[in-house]
Formats: structure tokens, sequence, C-alpha cells
């Protein structure tokens, strides 16, 4: 039984050849790899309905292989391999960034110098961010 692709690898190729010709993605490689990221990240990541970051494991996916994609593609390789494996890494990246940054990739933890009984050493803090601090001041 043959299975069911939702891409015509071929196609992916051709653009690929056309794209490193020119020196840039083309509109229909573009459009392909804009589709796989919706694909990958409404299938593969758990964002617990959160649109915003939906969209930021998007935003993320689609610039970083737009960027390097030309680098990383060699004559006679699977573009659509390369291009599905990118978007996966670069998403999965942005996920256990969350750790240290949100979202939007502003830093919410950090390393903090502490002093207890006389005994110094460091504790990964998360920030506090206060809109208001400079009334304050």
């Amino acid at each position: 039984m043959k299975k069911k692709t939702r891409y015509n690898k071929e196609l992916v190729e051709h653009e690929a050849h056309l794209s490193v010709e020119q020196d840039a993605i083309t509109n229909e490689l573009g459009k392909f790899i804009y589709q796989r990221c919706i694909e990958i990240s409404g299938s593969a990541f758990f964002t617990n309905g959160d649109d915003e970051l939906k969209q930021a494991l998007i935003d993320e996916a689609v610039m970083r292989v737009c960027e390097k994609f030309l680098h990383y593609y060699k004559e006679g390789g699977s573009a659509a391999n390369l291009i599905i494996t990118m978007i996966y890494s670069t998403m999965t990246n942005k996920i256990v960034g969350l750790k240290w940054k949100d979202k939007y990739g502003q830093r919410i933890k950090g390393k903090v110098v502490c002093i207890e009984n006389g005994e110094r050493f460091t504790r990964l803090v998360k920030y506090v961010k206060d809109d208001n601090i400079s009334k304050k001041l």
C-alpha cells in the first residue's frame, strides 16, 4: 500500500535547485516551508492552547530555515528532509529555551550570587518584572 504524501518531493527538489541558482528562496519553496511549520507546530508540539506561543514557534522556524537553508543544502540531498529537520530542531530549541526566556525572547531567569550564613553561592532565580519601578525611584 502506497503512503499518501502531503507534498511533491520532486517539486521541492526542483524549487531548492532554483533557490540555489538564484541565491534566494523561491516563493514556492517559501510556501512549502511555511506550510510545514504550521503543520509541525500543530501536531508535534503541545502549546496548551497558547496561540502566541504557536505563532512564535512558526515565526522562528520560518526565519531560521529561510536564513540557513541555502548554506546547508547540498545538491543531491533531500531538500524536504533538510527543511523538516531544521523546523523540528528550531521548534525544539525554542521550547527548551522557555526555561530561560519567555516566548518573546526576554530572559526570565538568571544566576544571582547569594550569601547565607557566611557562605557564598549562586542560585537560579526567576526575574520579577516591574513596569512601575520608575514610580518607586
